[in-house]
């Protein structure tokens, strides 16, 4: 039992964001934070894995990356991708006749260590945090869970099992004062509006939007080559529960690339609409 001034004294992170990578979403005061569950939730293939790949890379702090929905070789090529600048059709062909092509640029992912485990329990997440600060000597600063739906919980009920695993990773935030992010499912139905449109928190499965500090919700409109993120929730900033507000980022699927709506990001838009999926400079 401590005063607030005391508590506050002994809490190391205080909630202090990690780096922003785009300029719409720190416009938007969207920031991840340390010690602190966020959730990114989206319909199939509008992004999310992406995303947060791309995320944990240019933010370039120490990160346990556990990707059970992505094997390792779509990882892979992924991250090739866009630290190479190259498509990933590129990767794969450079990759079929010379399988070190890319060692050069994996130096620039050496701050992820990754688990592919396909189906994790919360014991093995636990273990596998608890070897990181073993062999590191402190945790890391950005925990990503890819996704929410392929942890195993322990009861047969989903939602309520999807609600135990969130009140865990809740409490892994405090324990380790990083920053939780947790990628999750939304319902594809049309009641909740356009599909290329941020759904609404509601549409969030199984109702496990009561823990995150913040909640991003992502629509993809492959027309505009456009990545619509919506802070549904936002203990920190402005949010709109229906997603009616968002921030615009453009983007190139093929060669893993997601920018701001600058130069460089109208530049991926534009090779979208013409067909060009890559060769940047980056």
């Amino acid at each position: 039992m401590l005063e607030l001034s005391r508590a506050w004294g002994g809490v190391l992170t205080k909630a202090t964001p990690l780096p922003d990578v785009w300029q719409g979403l720190k416009a938007k005061q969207i920031k991840f934070r340390r010690g602190q569950v966020c959730m990114v939730a989206a319909a199939p293939n509008a992004g999310k894995s992406m995303f947060a790949l791309i995320y944990a890379i240019k933010a370039k702090v120490p990160t346990l990356f556990f990707s059970a929905d992505t094997d390792t070789t779509t990882v892979m090529m992924r991250g090739a991708s866009h630290v190479s600048g190259h498509s990933q059709l590129s990767v794969e062909t450079n990759l079929a006749t010379n399988t070190h092509y890319y060692d050069q640029y994996f130096t620039k992912l050496s701050h992820i260590k990754w688990v592919f485990d396909s189906s994790p329990s919360l014991d093995d997440i636990e273990l596998e945090i608890r070897a990181y600060v073993e062999l590191y000597g402190q945790a890391p600063e950005l925990i990503v869970i890819d996704n929410l739906m392929n942890v195993t919980a322990e009861t047969d009920n989903e939602w309520a099992g999807l609600r135990a695993i969130m009140m865990e990773f809740h409490d892994m935030a405090r324990k380790t004062e990083a920053c939780v992010l947790v990628l999750h499912h939304v319902s594809e139905q049309s009641e909740y509006g356009s599909p290329s449109k941020p759904p609404h928190r509601r549409s969030i499965h199984g109702k496990v939007s009561q823990l995150p500090a913040l909640i991003l919700t992502l629509g993809y409109d492959p027309g505009e080559a456009s990545l619509y993120v919506a802070a549904v929730k936002n203990r920190f900033g402005p949010h709109f529960a229906d997603a009616s507000d968002y921030a615009t980022l453009l983007v190139n699927y093929a060669a893993c690339q997601i920018g701001d709506t600058d130069t460089f990001g109208r530049m991926l838009r534009q090779d979208v609409l013409k067909g060009y999926d890559g060769g940047y400079n980056v």
